[in-house]
C-alpha cells in the first residue's frame, strides 16, 4: 500500500517571501561581483547599489526563517543538532546547509555594504575600516557571490526533495528556476532602484535590460520544460487558484509583459510611469507569485 508524503504546511507569508526575497538578494549581488570583476570605473554604480540592495534583503530572510519555526527560540536547532547532549553540524540535512550557508552570504553582503558606506563617505569610523585597502572587495566579492548563488538554488532544492508530487517530479529543474529567477529579480531591484535614483548613464540599463532579458527566456525555458516533465503531477499549477497565479502573475505578467517592454521600447526614461519601472515591478511581483504558487501548489 502506497504512504502518502507528509505535507509541511507551509505558509507562503514566511516560506515563499524567505525563498523571494534571499533570491532577490543573491542575484543583486551576483550582478555586482560581475560588475565589480568585469566592469569599469563607470559601472560601478551597478554594483553599489547591487550591495545597498542585497544586504538589507538578506537580513529579512532570517526573521521569516525563523517565524515559520512555530517555537523561534530553537532556531539554533537550525546550524546545530544535539546527539548525547553534544552539539554537531548537521551537513546530510539541507535545512542547515543552507542555514550555513545564508549566514556566509549575510557576512560577505555586510562587508560589502559597509565598504560601500566607506568609500561613499557615509561611514567614517566603519569596524575594520582599515582592511578594506588591504584585502580587494573583489575577493570577498567572489566568495559572497558564490554563497549567494547557493542560497538561490538550494531553496529549490529543498522542495525537490520534499517528497510532494509536484515538487519531487520536477527535480532537478526547481533549484535552477529560482536561480534563474533571482537573477532576473535581483537585475530588477537594481534598475529600478537606478530609475528612481535617476543615475546611471544609458549603457548601464542596457547591459542590465539585456542580462535580464537573458535570465527571463532562460526561466521561461526551464518553465516549460518543469512543466513537461511533471507531467500529470503538474495539475495543481494547471487546475487550480495557485495555477492561475503562476501563468497569469508569474508567466504572463511576470515575464512575458516585460520581456514585451524590453524589446519595444527604445530608450528608457526617468518618469515614475515609465515601461522601465513598470517592466521592474512586474519582474519583482512575478518573481514572488513564482515562490507562492510553487510553494503552495506543491502541497496541494
Amino acid at each position: 500500500m502506497a504512504l502518502e508524503s507528509q505535507v509541511p504546511h507551509w505558509e507562503w507569508f514566511y516560506i515563499s517571501m524567505y525563498f523571494f526575497i534571499g533570491g532577490v538578494s543573491a542575484g543583486a549581488y551576483f550582478i555586482g561581483s560581475l560588475v565589480e570583476l568585469f566592469g569599469k570605473e563607470k559601472h560601478r554604480e551597478i554594483s553599489r547599489l547591487a550591495y545597498y540592495i542585497a544586504f538589507p534583503l538578506i537580513c529579512i530572510t532570517p526573521i521569516l526563517l525563523i517565524a515559520d519555526l512555530g517555537r523561534p527560540e530553537r532556531f539554533w536547532h537550525l546550524f546545530f543538532y544535539t546527539k548525547s547532549g553534544i552539539p554537531y553540524i548537521n551537513l546530510q540535512s539541507p535545512l542547515s546547509v543552507g542555514s550555513w550557508a545564508l549566514m556566509v552570504f549575510g557576512g560577505f553582503t555586510l562587508l560589502s555594504f559597509l565598504d560601500n558606506l566607506v568609500v561613499d563617505g557615509r561611514l567614517k569610523s566603519a569596524p575594520f575600516a582599515n582592511l578594506y585597502n588591504r584585502i580587494p572587495r573583489k575577493v570577498y566579492a567572489v566568495i559572497g557571490s558564490a554563497a549567494g548563488f547557493f542560497v538561490a538554488g538550494y531553496t529549490g532544492v529543498l522542495l525537490n526533495i520534499t517528497a510532494r508530487p509536484l515538487w519531487a517530479a520536477t527535480d532537478p529543474l526547481l533549484g535552477s528556476l529560482f536561480i534563474a529567477s533571482g537573477a532576473s529579480t535581483g537585475a530588477a531591484a537594481i534598475v529600478l532602484a537606478m530609475a528612481r535614483q535617476k543615475t546611471g548613464a544609458g549603457d548601464m540599463f542596457e547591459r542590465l535590460q539585456k542580462f535580464d532579458r537573458d535570465a527571463m527566456i532562460v526561466e521561461l525555458a526551464i518553465i516549460m520544460l518543469m512543466i513537461i516533465v511533471a507531467g500529470r503531477y503538474a495539475a495543481p499549477l494547471l487546475l487550480s487558484w495557485y495555477g492561475f497565479l503562476f501563468w497569469g502573475g508569474t508567466v504572463l505578467l511576470g515575464i512575458l509583459v516585460p520581456l514585451w517592454f524590453q524589446w519595444s521600447s527604445h530608450r528608457p526614461g526617468t518618469a515614475a510611469t515609465n515601461p522601465v519601472m513598470l517592466s521592474a515591478l512586474l519582474i519583482l511581483f512575478g518573481g514572488a507569485l513564482l515562490r507562492i504558487a510553487l510553494v503552495q501548489a506543491g502541497q496541494m
